[in-house]
């Protein structure tokens, strides 16, 4: 302390007898000052030193400018210009430490008479966290927490800024998440968030800087791109495509509809074009609806295939034996079909399985055992999300149903089980039975036949039973 007092009052000429107690209330001061002689440090306090992260040496006799952020250069000059007349209060400006890293700093400055010149008094309060504060929340008004695009509120700032003749023509596309609830019930809001935020990197490699992306809510996205014709605009949704069919499943292939429109006349409706756009993207989801549900199917049973003992074969020879099945019961084509769905689709309440629990070799544990009694509940809530296979889903919920009503997860009894499920469950059975697994040796087809006569009546419908091995036996 005393070099540094020594220095001061060499620099000053002050007595130290008169001016000892202001430089003592300046060096325990709790926030920043300084004073500045033809725009340089000439005096830091240890408050100021502290937040530059730099020695006195080395700041005394620094030009203040070339601590300052680039972005504020110009208003610090026009800052010291002014206190040269008048005091300046709380004006707020970024500096540099000596790390590199930017720190807040709120200033207020005064003439003040040093070494019989003119010099400036600067005292800086260092606001870095208030400011990161209100950064924070300014991001949190105007962003989706999930993705990091802009949200709803923004844009519909946005759009009223923009309505200048200058940003015309203006595209808008609307984006609507094909499959978002099904991987919900199929492996859990994390993945579903997952699949959000994959989509949201899709829209930003497609898409320019000065276009504006915002997550709408849900499953639903808005592109607006100003100064855009709309033949450009379908580019970037052929953009959007071709990266969804390209990338990865997460964990089922990213798809999504979209509707294009565009703003020609800035008297022209936001909402009118809005509208038309959500309107063109609807039709787009409908006609691709089918061709999505498949794709998703596909995913699914591939994710299926990857994380259990089930195999390709195993649904094929299933798909064998109910059409077998099928024809000796004398079904008809359209419950021969769902048939042939249910039978792919029975166990795809699965995939919310560890994978772990669906590889483990060993017994598994009363916990990993009620996991897996789960799964005809979570095929039940995927299908029945899927128009399409909403006929099965009863079918899937049930397979796992007894005769006798000591199944899972309804307990029930007898007729009461639908039909189809009742087929499959003796299907599903024999097959497993009839070839290895891992965890299990191969039966003969004499032992699984004698198994399903055993259980005829109690787990198995005794006369669907019955017709089974005799159409095997035959």
């Amino acid at each position: 302390m005393k070099y540094r007092l020594d220095n001061l009052l060499k620099i000053r000429k002050l007595s130290l007898k008169s001016e000892y107690r202001y430089y003592e209330l300046a060096e325990k001061s709790p926030i920043g000052i300084f004073i500045l002689n033809q725009g340089r440090i000439i005096y830091a306090n240890p408050d100021f030193i502290k937040t530059l992260k730099i020695d006195y040496e080395e700041l005394t006799g620094k030009k203040l400018i070339s601590l300052i952020h680039r972005e504020d250069k110009n208003r610090i000059k026009k800052m010291l210009n002014r206190s040269n007349n008048s005091e300046i209060k709380n004006e707020e400006i970024r500096v540099i430490d000596a790390r590199g890293r930017i720190k807040w700093l709120s200033l207020n400055s005064s003439q003040v008479s040093f070494d019989n010149k003119f010099s400036v008094l600067i005292t800086a309060q260092n606001i870095t966290d208030k400011k990161e504060n209100q950064n924070k929340i300014k991001f949190l008004n105007y962003h989706d927490k999930l993705t990091g695009l802009y949200n709803r509120n923004y844009l519909e700032e946005e759009i009223k800024r923009l309505n200048t003749i200058r940003q015309l023509p203006i595209s808008v596309i609307m984006g609507d998440v094909n499959g978002l609830k099904l991987v919900n019930d199929a492996f859990g809001h994390q993945k579903g968030n997952q699949l959000l935020k994959a989509i949201a990197g899709v829209f930003k490699n497609a898409c320019r800087a000065e276009d504006i992306i915002a997550r709408w809510g849900g499953d639903e996205f808005v592109i607006l791109l100003p100064r855009t014709s709309i033949g450009d605009a379908r580019k970037v949704s052929n953009r959007i495509r071709k990266l969804c069919a390209e990338a990865d499943k997460n964990p089922i292939k990213l798809s999504i509809a979209l509707g294009v429109a565009q703003i020609i006349d800035e008297n022209q409706s936001y909402e009118e074009v809005f509208k038309k756009a959500e309107d063109r993207m609807y039709r787009n989801k409908i006609a691709a609806s089918e061709s999505a549900s498949n794709s998703i199917i596909l995913s699914l049973e591939n994710t299926l295939l990857e994380n259990s003992h089930e195999t390709k074969d195993h649904a094929e020879r299933m798909n064998r034996l109910v059409i077998k099945f099928a024809e000796e019961l004398n079904l008809s084509t359209s419950q021969i079909d769902n048939l042939k769905l249910l039978s792919r689709l029975h166990d795809i309440g699965k995939v919310s399985i560890p994978e772990k629990i669906l590889k483990k070799t060993g017994k598994l544990s009363d916990q990993e055992y009620k996991i897996v009694k789960n799964h005809p509940e979570s095929g039940y809530r995927i299908v029945k999300s899927i128009p399409e296979l909403a006929s099965v889903a009863e079918g899937v919920l049930s397979h796992h149903e007894r005769w006798d009503g000591g199944g899972y997860p309804q307990g029930l009894f007898g007729e009461d089980i639908p039909y189809t499920a009742r087929i499959i469950a003796i299907i599903d059975s024999y097959d497993v039975m009839t070839h290895q697994r891992s965890y299990k040796t191969a039966m003969t087809q004499q032992e699984a036949l004698a198994e399903i006569e055993r259980c005829s009546g109690s787990q198995f419908d005794p006369y669907l039973a019955k017709k089974f091995i005799e159409m095997i036996r035959n």
